[in-house]
């Protein structure tokens, strides 16, 4: 295998694929104009084609049944990944230059807004091509939703736009896009679209990842469907109703880990615990650890409501009540996932387990 091919980048065989039957994707490759595919039967394609738009014309496709992929008296579950706005965004290789040409004269201080962002990083003048690499992924997704609509299935399609993780660009003076508990990295988009069904507004609800299946199935009438065995919870009644009496979550965790042990051939074979934090609806701690001896090297602690771009980093001992209730709920957390700090118990003086 050629060194620059990651090693996540690999053919999916039928039995991992969990169920999907139709099938168009890959591993993991960072060139946005140069992707390959592996599709249902395993033929590789290699289109010179900006992914985003590549991937939203299969979409198109698949809804119209072109090539009688489906069975049109059946519901669908679609799921597309598109890889922009990832890395790489440095040059018209990673975006369509005509999204770029709308960003191309725009001074950086005009893009890079947020009062914690350093225009004057390196980083910075990637700035265009990430923005413009945005404006392509909305333009490649409004083609799904117009075609939703041509075929008269906008009115009874949910549709979803999330994404897995966030994007600092010069915020917090971290070259690190994603790896921390910072707004810019942490939060990401959700947006969800049923007509008539869910009213447009914005909600602060903590919901992850693992809440997402179990929702969605709420949201189609399915939540009988759910197994039992799933982790995530169905907020499905909050979407059709900000005051349905359930119960929402006080916070949301965080975790970082780097790399541990490496073998002879410098192979990382086991994961350091770095760090864990909690965020509520107010507050976002983290604590960082030593590799040695797990001894308390680095905390941040954001009072988000008054401190909303985390500009200030509170003192622990100052806000010791703070801390104490958010210690509490991430270790309960921590405890009911068996995670390496709970089992170790990694600064118990500090986190009741």
């Amino acid at each position: 295998m050629e060194d620059r091919v990651p090693a996540w980048d690999a053919y999916t065989p039928k039995e991992r694929r969990h169920g999907f039957n139709y099938w168009y994707s890959y591993g993991t490759f960072d060139e946005h104009k140069n992707p390959h595919y592996w599709d249902t039967e395993g033929r590789r394609h290699d289109p010179r084609e900006w992914s985003p738009l590549h991937e939203s014309g299969k979409v198109v496709s698949y809804l119209k049944n072109e090539g009688n992929v489906r069975d049109p008296k059946k519901p669908f579950f679609i799921m597309v990944g598109m890889n922009p706005p990832h890395s790489p965004y440095r040059s018209l290789d990673d975006c369509m230059e005509e999204d770029f040409n709308l960003y191309k004269n725009q001074p950086l201080d005009s893009l890079l807004v947020r009062p914690n962002a350093d225009s004057k990083m390196l980083k910075a003048e990637s700035a265009r091509y990430y923005f413009a690499s945005v404006t392509g992924v909305d333009r490649a997704f409004g083609q799904i939703l117009d075609a939703l609509k041509e075929l008269g299935l906008d009115k009874n399609t949910i549709v979803v736009f999330a994404s897995d993780h966030g994007e600092t660009m010069c915020s917090q003076h971290t070259e690190d896009p994603k790896n921390s508990p910072y707004s810019e990295s942490m939060n990401v988009p959700f947006l969800v679209r049923f007509p008539d069904k869910i009213k447009p507004r914005v909600d602060d609800l903590m919901l992850s990842s693992p809440d997402i299946m179990p929702t969605l199935l709420g949201l189609a009438g399915l939540a009988d469907s759910i197994p039992a065995e799933v982790q995530g919870r169905n907020y499905a009644p909050l979407f059709f109703d900000e005051k349905a009496d359930i119960v929402r979550p006080t916070g949301a965790l965080y975790i970082q880990n780097l790399d541990g042990e490496k073998d002879a051939e410098g192979m990382v074979r086991s994961y350091f615990p770095s760090s864990r934090g909690f965020k509520s609806a107010r507050y976002t701690l983290a604590l960082y650890i030593d590799r040695e001896n797990h001894k308390l090297v680095k905390s941040l602690l954001f009072d988000d409501e008054k401190d909303p771009y985390q500009m200030n980093n509170l003192s622990l001992e100052e806000n010791q009540e703070v801390v104490k209730d958010l210690c509490a709920e991430m270790g309960k957390v921590l405890k009911e996932i068996d995670d390496p700090w709970y089992k170790e118990g990694i600064l118990k003086d500090m986190i009741p387990y």
